[in-house]
């Protein structure tokens, strides 16, 4: 297969599978938010720091985050790679800051802000993906700014639905942040990249997925170590996320 026809097999195999979800997420229904989901299994406090271990655990991904913005500054890359590698570090960092402050104070509207950008920056992670590997046109400003447009569009769609009393649908968010997973089986990886490799994508998206069944087992591996949670790991597993891709 040529290169042009790969990029365009990559790209129509994403768009195909991005439409796929968002009919499964309409068929699947509204993803609420329930007040159990600011229930961690490790609510210890420490010197009056509520959730303090989780609060701690969200720094190591802030410091990863501020490498990766700085490693980006300093490479030798193009604008059109540094400009979409950068705002996911921001969008990274600003994440893990108000990750920090919603675990000391949970509530919907701090857990909200840090999904949006968590959602933005998986976005913007996407457009490096393509940026490199499909067309430099997706590491634009004109792109970028587009790219933000949606990610926020998706956060006032999430907060539009609470203010009409239907509750808090985390769905629009959700499927931002699946975005980037669905570029490696749309095969974009696997086309040639300038800087980066497909076993760098291929880990990052292992400690991804590492990190999300911490998550899911968080009462479980609490029990298991004792001192830490399933979600503080998840965490930590993030922010090793973070810190490989500034490595990279």
């Amino acid at each position: 297969m040529s290169e042009p026809l790969g990029r365009r097999c990559a790209l129509t195999l994403l768009v195909a599978m991005a439409v796929a979800s968002i009919a499964g997420l309409i068929a699947w229904g509204p993803v609420l938010l329930a007040p159990a989901a600011h229930t961690y299994a490790d609510d210890r406090a420490w010197g009056g720091l509520h959730n303090a271990a989780n609060v701690l655990a969200s720094l190591p991904l802030l410091a990863a985050a501020l490498w990766g913005v700085f490693a980006t500054r300093a490479s030798r890359w193009s604008d059109g790679l540094r400009r979409p590698w950068t705002a996911f570090q921001v969008c990274a960092g600003a994440a893990a800051a108000v990750a920090a402050v919603y675990h000391a104070a949970p509530g919907d509207a701090s857990f909200v802000l840090a999904h949006a950008l968590t959602a933005s920056g998986f976005v913007f992670l996407g457009q490096g993906v393509l940026a490199e590997r499909v067309h430099p046109g997706f590491g634009s400003a004109r792109a970028l700014v587009g790219a933000g447009l949606l990610a926020a569009l998706a956060c006032a769609i999430v907060l539009g639905g609470a203010t009409l009393g239907r509750g808090i649908d985390m769905r629009p968010l959700l499927l931002l942040e699946v975005m980037p997973v669905l570029l490696i089986p749309a095969g974009a990886l696997w086309l040639p990249g300038s800087h980066t490799r497909a076993s760098d994508w291929l880990i990052m998206l292992v400690a991804y997925g590492v990190a999300k069944g911490f998550d899911a087992a968080d009462a479980a591996v609490l029990n298991v170590t004792g001192w830490i949670s399933g979600h503080g790991l998840m965490h930590l597993c993030l922010a090793a996320v973070a810190g490989w891709l500034a490595y990279c």
